[in-house]
């Protein structure tokens, strides 16, 4: 499945790049915080790294295709207990590949270009475990091993090589199944969805800049 999604991630970058003659692509690291809707847990208490590859190739002089490959922490736990010290925590690893259209507020010329992002993504689930006080359990029901999602973003540039992005992303299908859902017909109850709130900061590498 990892390498199907490269392949995707390849294709796709190389016939864009080669039909327009203008991207950027580069690099990009930062923190996660995430959690799991529907575990009974809550609280953004689960940090992690995001970090990947993305292109960039313009539609316009505003508008892009951004295409990203990142690896991602997620999951969920709880804060320790003061009292028993005791924990427990989902821990999920995946390569996510967003496939987001960008739009630019403003004019690349401008001393900071902000560009706002929306799209779906797919996910590939690497491996899942639950650590409780400790102890890895056995994760019952499993994760599927795809997740298929949405992702928002709002990115800052500055200067023409160096930018800061905030991106939430969730689930929108259930990335397992809910093993005690009352009612049949709730879309929430049907499943577990993850969901992020990723802080990253990127670099250009080379190319002409895709929009503006």
């Amino acid at each position: 499945m990892i390498r199907i999604a490269f392949l995707i991630l390849m294709f796709c970058s190389s016939n864009l790049i080669f039909a327009q003659r203008e991207f950027k692509g580069g690099f990009l690291a930062g923190a996660v915080t995430s959690q799991i809707s529907g575990d009974g847990l809550g609280g953004w208490d689960k940090f992690g790294l995001v970090a990947g590859a993305w292109v960039e190739v313009p539609f316009s002089d505003r508008m892009a295709l951004n295409v990203s490959m990142k690896y991602i922490n997620k999951g969920s736990r709880t804060k320790v207990d003061s009292v028993s010290f005791q924990t427990f925590g989902y821990y999920l690893n995946y390569i996510d590949v967003p496939l987001l259209i960008s739009y630019r507020f403003n004019s690349a010329s401008q001393k900071n270009p902000i560009d706002l992002l929306l799209g779906p993504s797919i996910g590939i689930l690497l491996n899942q475990k639950i650590v409780s006080n400790g102890f890895e359990v056995e994760v019952n029901p499993p994760f599927r091993n795809y997740e298929v999602g949405a992702e928002l973003a709002l990115r800052m540039w500055f200067g023409q090589s160096f930018f800061g992005q905030l991106a939430i992303a969730t689930s929108v299908l259930p990335t397992r199944p809910n093993p005690s859902q009352v009612n049949k017909l709730n879309y929430y109850e049907s499943g577990n969805y993850n969901q992020t709130i990723q802080l990253t900061f990127g670099l250009r590498l080379g190319g002409r800049s895709a929009v503006g």
